[in-house]
């Protein structure tokens, strides 16, 4: 079976090059492949613009929702995030949209810490950030326009068919992980069971983890937030998932910040949890990438921590 995130659009760096230039005249000195995610080849153009290229076809949608939804959502919060600021259109070229954005200083979580966070200053800052973007007015003429099916993360039986595919492909993988199959299994069986109402509706960054948090490499503290590729309307519980990113402790006190949080948001925050760490873990070992892959084990196995707890109260009821 193929890799879910193999690349299916023609896109390399002369392309690239091509485009930027006919596009947006800007001259450039260097440009180097930053990174090659799930959707997107990512390009750092002279050390301080990056842009972003659509690599299959799930990752068109994902650039038009971004372009359609981030202008907007830039103007609602105080926050630094990757906003395009150079939008670039479908050609004879490339016949796919693209964006550029000024290059937010700091790194990405997982390159730059090797633990669990567990520092209050860095709980309180990622949850009031989350509360300013749930908090935004959802406008239904934005909703219309959002590109694609949204609805899928919440559809049990696709996810659970996801996660079942995932330990049976790549299965030396979560076990060099240290996991074992019978475990993964367990959890698979319990959230087969659940049902969502799905609510509420807020803007969303819909894939919010340790790779999307920039943070100072001094202080580790968070700078902003990168890479809006599943921008939607959808339920909180989705962003909030990654509180998996914290310790025991403080993803009580992650809670407890942003508040109001029912049974049901920590249902889908969980399930969302565990089934993206289903399919991050394999991704990371394929890209052989250690800080990658100590993230994966580690939001993996805090989701299912998290999980067997809510498995336990619900035995009580």
């Amino acid at each position: 079976m193929p890799h879910a995130w193999k690349q299916t659009i023609d896109i390399n760096e002369n392309i690239a090059r091509e485009l930027i230039n006919s596009q947006h005249h800007i001259t450039i000195e260097t440009i180097i492949l930053l990174d090659e995610g799930w959707d997107n080849l990512v390009y750092l153009v002279n050390g301080n613009i990056i842009f972003r290229f659509p690599r299959r076809e799930l990752g068109v949608i994902c650039m038009q929702n971004e372009i359609l939804l981030l202008p907007y959502i830039a103007k609602q919060v105080s926050f630094k995030f990757s906003v395009p600021h150079w939008v670039g259109q479908p050609s004879d070229l490339y016949p796919y949209p693209f964006s550029g954005y000024n290059m937010l200083s700091g790194e990405s979580l997982c390159d730059a810490a090797t633990t669990l966070i567990n520092n209050n200053s860095f709980i309180l800052t990622l949850a009031s950030w989350l509360k300013e973007l749930h908090s935004i007015p959802v406008n239904n003429d934005y909703v219309k326009s959002i590109k694609g099916n949204q609805e899928w993360r919440f559809d049990v039986n696709h996810r659970v068919m996801r996660c079942e595919q995932n330990i049976n492909q790549y299965e030396e993988y979560f076990l060099q992980a240290g996991f074992q199959r019978q475990t993964i299994f367990d959890v698979i069986e319990f959230i087969r069971s659940l049902k969502f109402k799905n609510l509420k509706k807020s803007f969303l960054h819909g894939d919010l983890y340790s790779r999307h948090i920039i943070v100072s490499p001094q202080t580790l503290m968070p700078v902003g937030l990168i890479d809006w590729g599943d921008v939607h309307v959808g339920h909180p519980g989705i962003d909030l998932a990654v509180g998996m990113i914290f310790d025991d402790e403080a993803f009580r006190i992650f809670l407890e910040t942003y508040n109001e949080i029912d049974d049901e948001t920590i249902t889908i925050m969980l399930f969302h949890a565990f089934c993206h760490s289903m399919s991050f873990l394999p991704y990371a070992y394929e890209q052989n990438k250690e800080s990658l892959m100590r993230w994966g084990r580690m939001t993996l196995n805090r989701s299912i921590i998290e999980i067997i707890k809510l498995q336990d109260r619900k035995k009580l009821y």
